[in-house]
């Protein structure tokens, strides 16, 4: 991303929609905040300052190289300096669903635990580029300064839980003791292994609240990911527009130039087609009109879902209990064979 004035107020403390009210709160994710003495909640003005490439504390500039937008000898400009990544992870439709029209907030934490997972994962392929002695390639800095922001609706109003995980243009170079721009070409080559790690993160603890999962394939075969068991296509369509609007646009770009859009094409996409301005409503209603969608029988999906869930949750919490006793106590025993081993 370049430039990026302001997208924290404008599109990350807002949810996909404009309630006065209500405001969505980020947090700090990886070694590299934690190298500036960013925790917790994050603020609009260190948020900016690192942006900025500031440091948040000082309001000194961090790298010893500017970055800018570079211009021509004619004026022109050419490009703009880069300034933010901004990472987007999305649950599947069903656990959307389930969590926020069905109102079962622990896969809300669920996401969020599956989303750090990822973030912790993705940190060690960060890198910044040496020049040092002729040289010109990546070196591995395993630390990144990332604000995860999560929002549950999308711009049509459909519920979509997803994380905005924006990472700055900087990274710590340990070997050369300073601040540099991050290099992302590792985290971009990984993408699709992220995505994974993301998906079985949550799948692992949408199982262990209760919830079975299947997994799904589009018309071509093409892996999907996975769905909460029960809930048929249609019915997660109904609440799929954006997804209908992407679908639509791909269709138009491919039939136009006799190709696919590459990934970034299809990125592009997305934002064009999506409202530039945020629609002024608040929370509760935003809730209603999603409940008003329901049909008997879909609220009836949702309920039996929800109260089976939480049945098979009591059991598997105790099974877990049990499996960690029974751990603790095999490794008790085996550590007491070692000693009496070692001591004879």
């Amino acid at each position: 991303m370049t430039g990026g004035e302001g997208y924290a107020q404008r599109h990350l403390q807002q949810s996909d929609y404009y309630d006065q009210n209500r405001s969505v709160e980020g947090q700090w994710h990886g070694r590299g905040a934690e190298l500036l003495g960013l925790k917790g909640q994050v603020t609009s003005e260190d948020f900016e300052a690192v942006r900025q490439g500031l440091d948040p504390q000082t309001g000194e500039f961090l790298r010893q190289r500017h970055s800018a937008d570079r211009v021509a000898s004619n004026g022109a400009e050419q490009s703009k300096a880069r300034s933010l990544y901004d990472m987007t992870f999305s649950a599947p439709k069903s656990v959307s669903v389930m969590a926020i029209v069905g109102g079962d907030q622990r896969l809300v934490t669920a996401h969020e635990t599956a989303v750090r997972e990822a973030l912790e994962e993705a940190e060690k392929y960060s890198a910044t580029r040496v020049r040092l002695a002729g040289l010109n390639e990546n070196r591995t800095t395993e630390n990144w300064i990332v604000a995860a922001y999560t929002h549950d609706t999308s711009r049509e109003h459909d519920p979509q839980l997803h994380t905005h995980a924006v990472a700055a243009n900087l990274t710590y170079d340990g070997v050369e003791g300073r601040w540099k721009a991050l290099q992302a070409s590792g985290l971009y080559e990984r993408r699709s292994y992220l995505t994974e790690v993301y998906r079985n993160a949550l799948a692992r603890d949408v199982r262990v609240l209760g919830y079975e999962i299947e997994n799904r394939r589009d018309v071509r075969g093409r892996d999907k990911g996975f769905e909460i068991a029960g809930f048929p296509q249609d019915f997660l369509d109904k609440y799929s527009q954006r997804s209908a609007q992407r679908d639509a646009a791909i269709q138009e770009v491919t039939h136009a130039r006799g190709r696919a859009p590459t990934d970034n094409e299809v990125a592009i996409l997305i934002r064009e087609t999506r409202a530039d301005k945020l629609q002024e409503i608040s929370t509760e209603e935003v809730r209603e009109r999603q409940q008003e969608r329901l049909t008997p029988d879909e609220s009836h999906t949702l309920r039996g879902a929800r109260e089976e869930a939480f049945g098979r949750d009591h059991i598997l919490r105790v099974d877990l209990r049990s499996a960690e006793a029974s751990l603790a106590h095999a490794q008790e025993h085996i550590f007491e064979r070692l000693s009496r081993c070692q001591g004879t």
